[in-house]
């Protein structure tokens, strides 16, 4: 094509023909600008097709594992309550006689309110597209400045995690350790002791001392922040995957009106 252009050019000079060699070489000039935009033109088209593509498997990716997370949470926040009944349980029982200890499973109330597990979310969805920097294909800005802030409460909880937990292992299981048999309260967990410790436990000095008080109330106080963090982070995927479902079933109706 270029050969076929020149031999133009070449004819026109030999016949002495300049006016027309230059209006020819203008609009062979145009016809190169318009070609070269158009191919401009259907590379940005492909490059926009590739992104959409990308975009919606990222959305419909973010969708299942904030289905995920509900359910972590979910499961999180009913161990935190069984937990919180039983430091209230244990509060009632404060300054009574315990005659007959074993009748009020104090061992069990006492272990489920040591118990805590982290909420550890399921990220892997969220951690690669924030490391490959895919953030910004998501073209709706309200589900980035959820995903962001998804980011600042996730920060938070574990922070105030470890509070607590520093809370349980310097505070509450020190305590604990110079009153009651610890081997007595693991008969509940995975070690699962089938005899009890050889050392006796005195219920009723803990149940009338008022550092147990203290200790009881302040370990409903830490699970009164967990919970509230837990509630807005709960709050928060539910918002996360009611916006995500909503743009996976846009883009599918978009997708089957492109076909049509």
């Amino acid at each position: 094509m270029i050969k076929f252009f020149r031999k133009i050019r070449q004819n026109l000079l030999s016949e002495g023909k300049t006016g027309k060699y230059f209006k020819y070489a203008i609009g062979e000039i145009i016809l190169v600008v318009i070609g070269i935009l158009i191919a401009l033109g259907i590379n940005n088209w492909n490059e926009i097709r590739k992104e959409t593509i990308k975009e919606k498997q990222i959305i419909s990716n973010l969708h299942q594992e904030f289905i995920q997370n509900k359910q972590i949470i979910e499961s999180i926040k009913d161990g935190f309550k069984l937990s919180s009944n039983a430091c209230y349980t244990l509060m009632n029982l404060l300054s009574e006689d315990l005659l007959e200890p074993s009748a009020q499973n104090i061992d069990s109330l006492i272990y489920l309110s040591l118990e805590h597990t982290p909420f550890i979310p399921s990220n892997s969805v969220f951690s690669e597209i924030i490391e490959a920097g895919n953030i910004n294909l998501i073209t709706e800005e309200s589900l980035k400045k959820k995903l962001f802030k998804w980011s600042t409460e996730i920060e938070n909880i574990q922070a105030t995690y470890l509070v607590f937990e520093k809370w349980i292992e310097d505070g509450y299981l020190p305590y604990l350790s110079k009153k009651i048999s610890l081997k007595n309260l693991d008969k509940y967990s995975p070690m699962a002791w089938d005899k009890k410790s050889k050392f006796e436990s005195d219920y009723n000095i803990i149940f009338k001392e008022r550092e147990f008080e203290n200790i009881i109330d302040n370990t409903l106080y830490h699970h009164s922040k967990m919970t509230k963090l837990y509630d807005n982070v709960e709050s928060l995927i539910n918002e996360i995957i009611a916006q995500t479902d909503t743009l996976n079933k846009k883009k599918r109706k978009q997708k089957n009106v492109y076909k049509t």
